[in-house]
């Protein structure tokens, strides 16, 4: 394990708050690289037998059109516990306080360009995404890229007023009416490698051109626990927005369990699972995402 990508600096957490976002380079090494593409593949290739089954049996691909799936899950047993491999969660205990909780952990197969749009609009919680590219990604070949600083206002609801989400072909857009394309937006662009960690707020707008058949990526999310009336507010939209998201993944999920009883069984005890696990049961993401 390579201790010390644990701990951020104050100018990487500085870099946070102000840009939205920070990379951190190799943080994991080549075989650790190699054993979450193995996981990724074997659980993959029953994904695409089921998905084939499924639309024979039910008709095209509905909701998002790439097949996104839960970790959380025996089949992927290294994946499953990257939530709780400390170069995950102190730097992001570091960003958002050590009561924050992981509400998600994705493998991603995408297929096509990501338009610009940020992961979440609620403006009080926080939420915040490590993300992992299991190939080489460039500015055109995938690669993600992100508006420094729209995480914060006034930069966040500009950004929606002139029309940036959705970015489409309508007459109304941003896009439409300037002549640009989605490339052409200002923009941070990381050219990563596998190992690498791209934190950021999930509030910052952000997208990827240069899109390609099967661009791999896991994805773990962490919100922070809410103190405030309004922050207990948004924080119980976000878990009806669970219930829309599980029904988008249904197609890739094996069985009906996001969060899958063997984790949820804590088999060693962890103690930080744990909480975990009491916080998503409390708030409903358990029932929202396993029903």
């Amino acid at each position: 394990m390579i201790c010390e990508n644990h701990i951020l600096t104050d100018e990487q957490v500085q870099h946070y708050e102000t840009f939205g976002f920070i990379i951190r380079r190799q943080v994991f090494d080549f075989k650790e690289i190699e054993r979450i593409n193995d996981e990724f593949e074997k659980h993959f290739t029953i994904i695409k037998e089921g998905s084939e089954n499924n639309c024979k049996r039910m008709g095209p691909r509905q909701g998002r059109d790439w097949p996104n799936w839960s970790n959380l899950i025996p089949g992927t047993p290294y994946m499953a516990g990257l939530l709780e491999d400390p170069r995950i969660y102190i730097p992001t205990e570091q960003l958002q306080g050590e009561d924050t909780v992981p509400v998600y952990s994705n493998a991603n197969s995408f297929r096509h360009n990501t338009a610009w749009h940020p992961d979440m609009s609620q403006r009080h919680i926080r939420g915040l995404k490590n993300l992992i590219y299991l190939q080489p990604t460039t500015g055109n070949h995938g690669s993600l890229r992100l508006i420094p600083g729209s995480h914060i206002s006034p930069l966040f609801e500009e950004l929606i007023h002139i029309g940036l989400r959705p970015l489409d072909d309508s007459e109304n857009g941003f896009l439409a009416k300037s002549g640009m394309q989605g490339e052409d937006i200002p923009a941070y662009v990381f050219c990563s490698q596998p190992g690498d960690v791209i934190t950021f707020n999930m509030n910052v707008w952000h997208a990827a051109f240069g899109g390609y058949e099967d661009r791999r990526n896991c994805s773990f999310g962490f919100y922070s626990n809410p103190k405030t009336d309004q922050e207990k507010e948004e924080l119980q939209a976000q878990v009806e927005n669970a219930k829309k998201i599980k029904t988008e993944m249904k197609m890739d999920l094996i069985d009906s369990q996001y969060y899958h009883e063997k984790w949820l069984e804590n088999p060693k005890g962890s103690w930080k699972r744990e909480r975990w696990i009491k916080w998503l049961n409390e708030w409903g993401f358990i029932e929202a995402l396993n029903s």
